[in-house]
């Protein structure tokens, strides 16, 4: 897994060379000399998010590899181009199914960021709302997708992932990073290609509601040293993200991320407050290891929930005011 600053390219016919989850060639279309950059980070097996970008006009024709769906986005919102014969511009998606062909053209420069993930990972995230994303993936076959909010939170979710590798390439080694990076990508992909999913037979029964609820908190309360993802939840009691998230709507009064969070949170509280014991374990270390891979984001978390900074509960607790 590739986490650093990216490969810089001097070369249009370098652009993909060493990519794995892509078989492409790209072309330069407008004169002049060509500077580009390429990051691809593997989040683990059957999860790549790729950003391409090149100082002049490119055309690209290739295809993605099997078993893979791939969706991607313009990053400067008013960057045009064509996909696949249709216009491109910053409030599109681009989507791909497994060991397609493409053909795509960015005009005045290329600036993608992309994710091509594992059918087998989607269907596992999606549970009982495998058969929407299905059919999501196949209506989207080699299209354009335009909308625009869903195009604004895929750039804004997977840029922000890469530039906190580019900071920081070590969060690939804490596995609670990864999955939430993982996650967080599942997240994406399945509110684009499966936005249309209707509640099940889950979030519609009160009592079924109530067991899931009661499952889920146990079995997350089990395991307060590696809390599941909103994935491995689903895989594990066999239901949809969504009729999940009705669940702990309506009975919980928050949603299962919230609560997913406030539990890794408390497990992070507990670490600092241990933190004297272990002066080598610095604050982003304790976030990373509790899957907080975006550290100020951490700090707001923390803030919010506890009324004070991470750094606050450490020094208290190195004085011994907070024992």
């Amino acid at each position: 897994m590739n986490a650093g600053r990216g490969t810089p390219i001097r070369d249009v016919a370098e652009l993909g060379r060493e990519l794995t989850a892509w078989s492409a060639v790209y072309e330069q279309m407008t004169p002049g000399l060509f500077e580009g950059r390429v990051r691809e980070v593997w989040i683990g097996p059957g999860l790549e998010v790729l950003w391409e970008k090149g100082s002049q006009s490119v055309f690209t024709s290739g295809a993605n590899a099997p078993g893979m769906v791939s969706i991607g986005v313009p990053v400067p919102p008013g960057r045009a181009g064509l996909y696949c014969g249709m216009p491109l511009a910053g409030d599109a998606v681009t989507c791909l199914p497994g060991g397609r062909e493409f053909e795509m053209f960015c005009r005045g420069g290329m600036d993608i960021v992309s994710a091509s993930i594992a059918e087998s990972l989607l269907l596992e995230a999606a549970g009982q709302g495998g058969e929407a994303l299905r059919a999501g993936v196949a209506a989207a076959c080699s299209r354009v997708l335009v909308r625009p909010s869903a195009a604004g939170r895929l750039r804004h979710g997977l840029l922000e992932i890469l530039r906190a590798l580019e900071r920081k390439p070590e969060l690939l080694d804490f596995h609670a990073s990864r999955q939430a990076m993982r996650d967080d990508v599942l997240s994406l992909a399945l509110d684009l290609l499966a936005p249309g999913s209707v509640r099940d037979r889950w979030a519609l029964q009160p009592s079924a509601r109530g067991r899931l609820v009661r499952g889920v908190r146990e079995y997350v309360l089990d395991h307060p040293g590696a809390p599941p993802s909103v994935a491995e939840l689903c895989h594990r009691f066999g239901v949809s993200r969504r009729a999940l998230q009705y669940a702990f709507e309506d009975l919980a009064g928050l949603g299962v991320a919230q609560f997913l969070r406030c539990v890794r949170l408390n497990g992070a509280r507990r670490d600092l407050i241990a933190g004297p014991a272990e002066p080598a374990a610095a604050i982003g270390d304790i976030a990373a290891h509790w899957g907080f891979w975006h550290l100020p984001r951490f700090s707001g978390y923390y803030r919010g929930l506890f009324g004070e900074l991470p750094s606050a509960t450490r020094r208290r607790a190195a004085t011994g005011a907070g024992r």
